[in-house]
């Protein structure tokens, strides 16, 4: 079972591009505030 924060994150695009560098901040910056999980999510156009 799961337990605790469990986000559903956003992915960062620039020029058409995944944005590596903030995906990664954004990505650190979750667990070092308290973040227990994170769940990967997308859609598609």
């Amino acid at each position: 079972m799961f337990t605790g924060a469990l986000i559903a994150i956003v992915t960062p695009f620039r020029n058409g591009k995944v944005d590596e560098r903030a995906f990664g901040d954004l990505i650190e910056w979750q667990l070092a505030n308290g973040t227990n999980g994170i769940m990967p999510c997308g859609t598609r156009s």
